[in-house]
C-alpha cells in the first residue's frame, strides 16, 4: 500500500533494486521521511504499513540489511531510520556511524528484541548516536498484535523526525556506555 509514498525496495521480496516515483504535491515534504530496515519481510512491511497510515509520516525507502540502506540514505533523504539491530551483511552497530557519516542530523531509532544481550546491544547503540530503541516483542505474531509496540513506535517517530529538519540530532550527546 502506497498511497503516499514515494520509494519503496522491493515489496514484498525486499530486492535491491529502487524505485522512484514522483512525490504527491504538499504530501511528502510536509511528512516526516522514514526509512525502514529490517531483515524480516514481515516486520518490515508491518512497520512500514503503520507509518504510511499515519498521515505525518510517509516511508521514503525501506530496506532488507543495513548495507543497502547505508548506499540508499543519500538518495532516499529520510529524516528518521529505524532499524534492527540483528542483520546480515551489515548490523545495526556497523550500520550506525556509516549513516551519521553521511547525513549527520539524522535520527535513528532502534527496534530489537527485548534480551539482555540485545538491550546491552541496544545501549551501545545509543552510545554510538541512535536517539532511541524500542524493544521488539520477541516473536513475528507478537508484534502484529502488539498496540504498546505500534503505539510507542510511532510516537518516538513523530516526536524525533522534527529534530531531524532542524538539525537538532547533530547536537547529539552520546551516552558513555
Amino acid at each position: 500500500m502506497r498511497s503516499r509514498g514515494e520509494t519503496f525496495i522491493g515489496e514484498p521480496k525486499m530486492a535491491t533494486a529502487t524505485q522512484t516515483a514522483a512525490p504527491p504535491a504538499g504530501t511528502v515534504t510536509d511528512s516526516i521521511r522514514v526509512m525502514v530496515v529490517d531483515d524480516s519481510v514481515v516486520i518490515c512491511g508491518l512497520i512500514s504499513r503503520w507509518v504510511d497510515a499515519d498521515p505525518a509520516l510517509v516511508v521514503v525507502a525501506s530496506h532488507r540489511n543495513g548495507k543497502l540502506a547505508v548506499d540508499d540514505i543519500e538518495r532516499s533523504n529520510p529524516d528518521v531510520v529505524v532499524f534492527d539491530i540483528e542483520m546480515p551483511e551489515m548490523d545495526g552497530l556497523t550500520v550506525l556511524p556509516l549513516m551519521l557519516a553521511k547525513k549527520r542530523n539524522l535520527v535513528v531509532v532502534m527496534v530489537s528484541t527485548l534480551t539482555r544481550c540485545n538491550a546491552e546491544i541496544s545501549l551501545k547503540a545509543l552510545s554510538l548516536g541512535a536517539q532511541d530503541y524500542v524493544p521488539k516483542p520477541e516473536s513475528s505474531s507478537s508484534i502484529s498484535t502488539s498496540v504498546d509496540f505500534r503505539r510507542e513506535l510511532i510516537e518516538k517517530l513523530k516526536n524525533l523526525g522534527p529534530k531531524a529538519r532542524q538539525g537538532g540530532a547533530a547536537d547529539r550527546r552520546p551516552m558513555r556506555a
